[in-house]
């Protein structure tokens, strides 16, 4: 195939995605003022003739007889990296197009040289970095503050990054708790079926040396970023077949969990059909304190609660936490015993206190994994409250509306 007709079907791919977002108003934008456009030319004063961009979008207010908002699209499908020089001119020809607002968007299926990411993020450029087969968004950048412009770049990057992602994502299943709970059991019974027995700790480490000898589960740390800069705490690789975990919660009493959770990225989706950058690019999950669940929109959504769960299950088994649960609160001279019942009172209070604190030290967690624990096996009786109890309400309100913010 030529380089040109192979050029060509990457612009038609690319203008296909744009004007079905478009189109679908999935853009924030009114169709009927919108249109899309392949090989357009632009009047540039400069060179005193119309430069060809590949693609367009023009948005033109009702009563306005030309377009006041312009999106110039360059796609570029190159067999090695993209140089500079080619950013450098889409950044040129965009500058000697004038009696627009303009916005520069750069599509590729290469990578880029260092120098033409800088190029691409000094103009404020949005540039999305796709695949043959997945069209996945990569990367983002607009340096740009306080600039109106710069919410219409986000949604028009979230309604295409929504057009790229696939409904489903082959191999995964939508397992319950309770078969989840089973899986991790399974495990723990092919490892030491004593810990389940006796309800014991499961030993984390013993387990990786395990896993390590009959299936080649590789365990390491290193300092782990995703595609933004941020830190990742733990990270499962299914094509090396190991798991990396942030060096900066290393002998922590977060490490046990973060571990247990890419633990169960290994045993539940490590033959998933899925491109890490789409992965990347769903949003994570967010627990919801109003309605006290958690939001399961997305592909994402599943397999994160699904490997919350596994680690739930595989450090804090149910029979386990349940059978420590009631040594505890009979050591503690708590006479009904098998549950925990919690309200305003000070004495259940500072017994819960107590309950928690033991039972993460038995089972090598933090409290807050032995509550959430306690929690989805309705372990915990709260005092129901009353329809008319506005400020209990109000309370959980803002605190699902904090969780939002910082999720």
């Amino acid at each position: 195939m030529s380089t040109v007709k192979i050029g060509n079907d990457f612009e038609d791919k690319s203008y296909g995605i744009i004007e079905s977002a478009l189109n679908n108003k999935d853009l924030g934008l009114i169709p009927e003022f919108c249109k899309v456009y392949k090989k357009k030319g632009y009047y540039s004063t400069r060179r005193k003739k119309e430069i060809i961009f590949d693609l367009s979008i023009e948005v033109t207010p009702p009563n306005a007889n030309k377009p006041t908002l312009l999106y110039l699209i360059e796609c570029k499908n190159y067999s090695s990296s993209i140089p500079v020089d080619d950013v450098a001119l889409f950044a040129q020809y965009i500058s000697e197009i004038h009696d627009y607002a303009i916005k520069g968007v750069f599509v590729t299926n290469s990578k880029l040289q260092s120098g033409a990411i800088e190029e691409i993020t000094s103009h404020g450029m949005m540039l999305i970095e796709v695949d043959d087969e997945n069209y996945n968004i990569i990367h983002y950048k607009n340096e740009k503050q306080n600039n109106p412009q710069d919410d219409l770049d986000k949604i028009i990057f979230k309604a295409i990054q929504g057009a790229l992602l696939p409904e489903k994502i082959e191999g995964l299943k939508r397992l319950s708790s309770n078969q989840i709970d089973a899986i991790a059991s399974s495990l723990i019974n092919e490892f030491k079926p004593e810990i389940l027995n006796y309800a014991l700790p499961t030993p984390l480490f013993d387990l990786l040396k395990y896993l390590k000898g009959k299936y080649k589960l590789k365990y390491d740390y290193s300092n782990v970023e995703d595609n933004a800069k941020n830190d990742v705490l733990g990270y499962f690789d299914s094509i090396k077949n190991e798991i990396i975990v942030n060096s900066s919660i290393k002998d922590t009493p977060r490490e046990p969990f973060i571990l247990a959770h890419e633990i169960g990225h290994f045993v539940l989706h490590k033959n998933l059909k899925i491109n890490q950058s789409v992965y990347n690019n769903f949003r994570d999950t967010n627990f919801s304190f109003f309605e006290q669940s958690y939001a399961l929109k997305n592909p994402k959504n599943w397999i994160e609660w699904q490997a919350n769960c596994f680690a739930s299950s595989l450090l804090m088994p149910e029979f386990s936490i349940k059978a420590i649960l009631i040594l505890t609160q009979k050591d503690l001279g708590i006479s009904k015993c098998g549950r925990i019942f919690l309200d305003e009172q000070k004495c259940n209070k500072s017994d819960f206190r107590e309950i928690t604190k033991r039972l993460a030290s038995h089972f090598n967690v933090s409290k807050v994994s032995i509550e959430y624990r306690l929690n989805d096996l309705k372990l915990i009786d709260r005092p129901v409250y009353r329809h008319d109890s506005e400020n209990e309400k109000e309370f959980l309100r803002r605190l699902s509306i904090l969780g939002s913010k910082y999720s």
